[in-house]
């Protein structure tokens, strides 16, 4: 059967790519790509079995959304996690995420409010899924907010957080753990109480002290000014 194609895309080559994409991006963010490593076409398309038309695709999709650098005749390259985008990305995201939650505590039901409940405890993530229990501790209270555009563009945020997150947990130790889990148990108390204004404070303070962890981690770490 032949394939319909729309704008010389098939839907199968259109949905590889976007896999592609995919793919691609999610090993920049859990930094299986590591800050600043260089990517190679002719590499990428070997570890990820597909031909060099979708990897140009996906790099200049990700040179876009500033998740990988352009070098002059020597190609693409992670793109660095430096101090400067690191303040500026907390900052921004302090923001929204101070917006979603009074927003929600005001217009979520009682059942979307309860149903972060699940969050109080690391649960079925463990230590060792932190990072992925953090986001979607975050995911889930941006989804009550019912500005899906403010929401959207926090979501795609906090996505970008993943690098940071990364490269700051390896200095985590059990306490880290505990004072998290209980900035979030209050953030949680102070959404069902349906205090706005206590729950925007909260994750204010919340995302500030992340900053201060992650700075540090970064400090020490191999990184671009």
């Amino acid at each position: 059967m032949t394939e319909a194609i729309h704008d010389g895309v098939s839907p199968v080559t259109g949905l590889r790519r976007e896999a592609v994409y995919a793919r691609i991006r999610q090993d920049i963010l859990s930094c299986a790509l590591a800050p600043g490593a260089p990517l190679y076409e002719g590499v990428l398309a070997e570890t990820y079995a597909v031909s060099k038309s979708p990897i140009r695709d996906a790099l200049s999709r990700l040179h876009a959304e500033k998740l990988v650098t352009v070098e002059p005749r020597k190609g693409y390259r992670v793109a660095s996690v430096s101090l400067v985008d690191a303040r500026e990305l907390f900052e921004f995201r302090a923001v929204l995420e101070q917006h979603c939650a009074m927003t929600a505590s005001e217009q979520a039901s009682d059942a979307d409010l309860k149903a972060l409940d699940r969050f109080r405890t690391l649960g079925e993530w463990g230590e060792a899924g932190f990072v992925a229990y953090n986001r979607a501790f975050h995911f889930a209270v941006l989804a009550l907010c019912p500005n899906r555009r403010v929401a959207d563009t926090a979501v795609d945020l906090i996505e970008q957080f993943d690098r940071l997150v990364q490269l700051s947990v390896t200095v985590f130790d059990r306490r880290n753990y505990d004072s998290l889990l209980t900035e979030h148990c209050a953030i949680i108390d102070a959404l069902q109480a349906r205090d706005g204004r206590k729950a925007g404070k909260l994750l204010t303070q919340h995302v500030g002290r992340a900053e201060k962890r992650v700075m540090r981690a970064l400090s020490s770490a191999s990184i671009l000014p």
